[in-house]
């Protein structure tokens, strides 16, 4: 690791009223810091993750998957809000990740159900495109479909036709109305159509002006009849559909499977994917049209009576090493499952905050900090902290004693600030939270936001291991009245990343976020 160095200085200005601070008596320099891979300038793909929205995925569990074991529990305890808090969570997680685009994974719905049905309902949809609109990101996260074909195909047949669900039988390509044992309204209008119905046009993740569509396989275990331009038929009925019902021209991004079934896939796809092997490959590479697109996974883990399928995480090398060989091979596309795969411990989310043996992470933000680094924006001009995610906390009570978000002894409740979410309350005196490996470059302003009817609250910032200036927050006129304050000037060296503790010296304060920003 290269050392970085670093100083801090404290502001004369622009604080809030009352708030001073002691001023530094030297400048101090750091040995801390880490230079981490990155995303390099010349590489300009698009990077998405897939994300599952089953059932018991937004009710907060039960997380069991058969007999596997499940190390990638989410620091989101859902059990404590509602699902419009699980995906204003999760918009704030994939915004702090940098990705391009969520690819949600569709399974389409059973016609005259209740919304939703079952996991991956299209209709539910709504919910996060009222999250990324409440918390102001339309401009930094947009929403791709990615279809779980088997799921929204097959199984969707055998549960409106056979009321049994399942694969059995298979879904005849070759039957277009649904007389016999397929039929394309299972794709569209049971699916694809509600998708568009419930994410407007300027959320839709477009390439080249066209909204991006992943389909995954059609293999013969819930497939059949798929030669013979049947399965190409079926994406040229969507497209048509699509652009007159939308004026939507999807941007087909296919498995691989479906050129092998069908080689006139080809001609109506634009992309096509090789998705990742377990064990091996961990990452893929596949051409279409020219254009290269890479898809890869963190870790996999489904162990269970004769399945025993594993990729080990590898303290996140295994994921670095796969952005570095599709994104950092300028992939036109990467897409990585799956932000919310806890059932096959391929989650991306902030995790529990526990040691390495319950979680298979180093820390909760591990996996969203690697994502950031092979984003387009590793180095964010603007970044942004939410205060209950703090990778490691020292607090005073040994539980959460508001009870919301985590299950640990920060004591987190729900903000009555701009945007929503969560902030941290009840803070005393000597407690702190600390995050790990964050991105902050040349010269950066901290700023924190506040809350507090007291005098005499003090905090300050500790960068790898070095004592930033203390702050008197000021009197706010409440416990959910915020303000945000300086919190000094800090100088570090290009390409690194930091270990940051955020101290408070005196309690009798709530903190909802910080800010790095650079000047």
């Amino acid at each position: 690791m290269a050392a970085a160095a670093l100083w801090w200085s404290v502001p004369t200005t622009g604080w809030g009223a009352g708030a001073t601070a002691a001023a530094p008596a030297a400048s101090v320099v750091d040995t801390g810091g880490s230079v981490l891979s990155h995303r390099d300038s010349a590489d300009t793909g698009a990077l998405g993750v897939t994300f599952g929205f089953e059932d018991r995925t937004i009710a907060g569990g039960p997380y069991v998957n058969q007999s596997n074991q499940i190390y990638n529990l989410p620091m989101y305890d859902a059990t404590t809000g509602s699902s419009e808090d699980f995906w204003l969570n999760y918009v704030e997680e994939l915004v702090s990740s940098g990705v391009d685009f969520v690819a949600v994974d569709t399974r389409g719905y059973v016609p005259g159900s209740s919304v939703p049905n079952e996991g991956g309902d299209p209709r539910a949809l709504t919910g996060l495109v009222a999250a990324i609109n409440k918390a102001g990101d339309a401009g930094k996260l947009k929403i791709a479909a990615f279809d779980d074909t088997p799921a929204s195909m097959t199984d969707k047949k055998n549960q409106i036709k056979h009321k049994t669900g399942g694969y059995s039988p298979t879904f005849d390509m070759s039957d277009t109305t649904g007389a016999g044992e397929g039929g394309h309204q299972y794709l569209w209008d049971n699916d694809l159509k509600a998708f568009y119905q419930a994410v407007p046009d300027n959320l839709l993740y477009k390439v080249n002006g066209q909204p991006l569509v992943y389909l995954w396989s059609d293999n013969d275990f819930a497939f059949a009849n798929q030669g013979n331009g049947n399965s190409a038929n079926l994406l040229k009925y969507v497209r048509s559909q699509a652009q007159s019902q939308f004026n939507e021209n999807p941007y087909f991004v296919t498995d691989q499977s479906w050129i092998t079934n069908d080689s006139a896939v080809s001609q109506v796809a634009n992309g096509q994917d090789g998705w990742f092997g377990v064990p091996d490959p961990k990452y893929t590479n596949m051409t279409l049209n020219g254009a290269s697109f890479g898809a890869t996974v963190p870790s996999f883990h489904f162990v269970s009576g004769s399945s025993n399928m594993v990729i080990d995480p590898d303290h996140g090398q295994t994921f670095v090493n796969g952005l570095a060989n599709t994104v950092g091979k300028n992939d036109l596309i990467t897409l990585v499952e799956g932000f919310s795969d806890w059932s096959e411990n391929a989650a991306l989310w902030r995790t529990k905050s526990a040691d390495y043996a319950t979680t298979q992470r180093d820390y909760p933000n591990q996996n969203i900090n690697i994502l950031r680094r092979y984003s387009k924006t590793p180095f964010p001009a603007t970044l942004t902290v939410q205060a209950e995610s703090a990778d490691s906390v020292s607090d005073t009570t040994p539980t959460n004693t508001l009870g919301k978000y985590r299950d640990d002894a920060l004591d987190v409740e729900t903000t009555g600030d701009s945007g929503g979410g969560w902030d941290v309350g009840a803070i005393a005196t000597g407690e702190w939270e600390q995050w790990n490996e964050l991105p902050m470059q040349g010269t950066e302003d901290l700023k924190v936001r506040v809350a507090t009817p007291l005098t005499g609250a003090q905090l300050r910032f500790v960068v790898d291991g070095v004592t930033g200036p203390t702050i008197n927050v000021p009197t706010t006129g409440g416990w959910q009245t915020w303000q945000t304050i300086d919190a000094g000037t800090f100088q570090f060296t290009a390409g690194t990343s930091h270990t940051v503790k955020l101290e408070y010296v005196n309690g009798g304060l709530n903190a909802n976020w910080w800010q790095a920003t650079a000047s």
